[in-house]
């Protein structure tokens, strides 16, 4: 791997971190305010982390660019 693929897959897990934070983050004020507005963070935030995986797994797996 070049220094372009290791930038794009630190890229890849920063925004399956994100994703997690976004996840937890929404898990636990939906449970703390039962507002369903905080559902939908959190299922923004597995979204994120979905795309965070698949962007990384593209880039180590050698899939299309």
């Amino acid at each position: 791997m070049n220094t372009t693929d290791n930038t794009a897959v630190r890229r890849a897990l920063l925004v399956v971190f994100a994703g997690i934070a976004l996840t937890v983050l929404g898990t636990s004020l939906d449970t703390y305010t039962h507002r369903p507005a905080w559902r939908v963070l959190a299922m923004v935030g597995a979204l994120v982390q979905i795309t965070g995986w698949v962007l990384y797994f593209r880039r180590t797996r050698g899939g299309a660019s």
